[in-house]
Formats: C-alpha cells, sequence, structure tokens
C-alpha cells in the first residue's frame, strides 16, 4: 500500500503518531509500519464489512486519539469520503459509546478509547443490537491493503500548508476536517510526526510535554 509509503521508506520504526491521554494518563507510540498496518485493515473492513465503494462517505465522531486517526487513513487508503463529526448523510458512522445516534439510519461502528484496542465488549461493556464493535471486527481484517492506493503527500497536496520536512508537530486536538488535516494529516505527509495531546492539559503540563518529545512545530 502506497499511503505512507514515503514514512515507511524513511523509516518504518520510528514513532509518527504519539498520543497522550491526560485522562486516563495513558502514552502511546505508533509507527509508519503499525499506522499502515491499521490503516490496511480498516480500509479492508470498510469494503469487505461495510461494502462501501470508493466515493462513499464515512464520519468520524471520536475523541483525539490514535483510533480516530486509523479510521481516517484506512479511509484515505479505501477511497473513501470522511467527515470529522456527525453527519447524517454519510453512510457509517464510527463513534465512541457515549456518542452513539440512535437516529443515525445507516451502520454505526462503536470504538472504545482503549489503548490496546479492545472492544466494548471486551471492556466490560455492551453493544447494542445491530452496531459493530470495531475492535474485535477490525482485528479479523487483512494488514495487507490489496488495492492501488495514492500516497498521503498526493491526497493531502502541498496546498495544505505542510509544517516543515520531518516537523514534530504538538496539537491538542480537532474539531472538523480541515483542523484534522492541518493538525494531523500535513505533518504526516511532509515526512515528520504528530503528538496527540488528549484530555485536561493546562499550558504547564503542554510545556512539559512539548519538552519531553522535542516538538519542534505547533
Amino acid at each position: 500500500m502506497d499511503l505512507l509509503r514515503d514514512l515507511l521508506t524513511a523509516d518504518p520504526g520510528v514513532p509518527r503518531l504519539t498520543v497522550y491521554n491526560e485522562t486516563t494518563g495513558a502514552r502511546l507510540d505508533f509507527s509508519a509500519q503499525t499506522l499502515d498496518n491499521w490503516a490496511s485493515k480498516v480500509g479492508n473492513m470498510l469494503y469487505e464489512e461495510f461494502d462501501l465503494q470508493p466515493g462513499s462517505r464515512i464520519a468520524v465522531n471520536l475523541p483525539a486519539g490514535w483510533q480516530a486517526v486509523a479510521v481516517v487513513l484506512g479511509a484515505l487508503a479505501a477511497g473513501i469520503d470522511y467527515t470529522i463529526g456527525a453527519d447524517p448523510s454519510a453512510e457509517v458512522l464510527f463513534t465512541s459509546p457515549d456518542r452513539v445516534d440512535a437516529s443515525f439510519t445507516g451502520d454505526i461502528a462503536v470504538v472504545t478509547d482503549d489503548p490496546f484496542g479492545r472492544g466494548v465488549e471486551e471492556c466490560g461493556g455492551t453493544v447494542p443490537d445491530g452496531v459493530v464493535d470495531f475492535g474485535p471486527v477490525v482485528r479479523f481484517y487483512g494488514d495487507q491493503f490489496p488495492y492501488p492506493t495514492k500516497t498521503l503527500h498526493q491526497l493531502v497536496g502541498d496546498d495544505a500548508g505542510l509544517p516543515p520536512a520531518g516537523a514534530r508537530t504538538l496539537i491538542t486536538g480537532w474539531t472538523d476536517g480541515a483542523g484534522f488535516t492541518s493538525g494531523v494529516l500535513a505533518p504526516l505527509a511532509a515526512g515528520g510526526s504528530v503528538v496527540v495531546v488528549n484530555g485536561p492539559v493546562d499550558s504547564t503540563r503542554l510545556e512539559a510535554i512539548a519538552t519531553t518529545e522535542r516538538v519542534t512545530h505547533r
């Protein structure tokens, strides 16, 4: 899969996505190889579980975390359009257990914020009838995506305002697609990495994280 080809060629093992969850205290690193594997699984899931095709649309109504990044990368690999936030016109809604919209008419996949990607039932919860438990289902799909893909740089484009090449970017989340592109996709497309801090954080703590993570761009 060519989506993350540039990052994989440069160094498949170096951290490209680092996520802090200030509510739970978790810190997780994801290499280009790990992100590629997750994107492949999600892309295959979109095609095979939900019967989507290039040009279909999903809604990603999830907290700022690695799960949201994985779902968007999978959509990009599969040529699926996406909305960050609620979108009643979407065919599939990816959402957290506390954001399930019973009025949504399409398919719903519930995604936990478990750092290891466990599903709702694996975390002791209950999945409503007709709703897909993302964690255990996505693991079923292969980590090779056998369809043509564009590179992330081709998809994002230079007009997105890419940060300096190789920059390590710090963000505290996103509220829409433009924020997701500038905060996550653009740094990765520029050959850099992203540090996402989710949850309550003051300026002192944020500065400490920036120093620890050797952040060069915000």
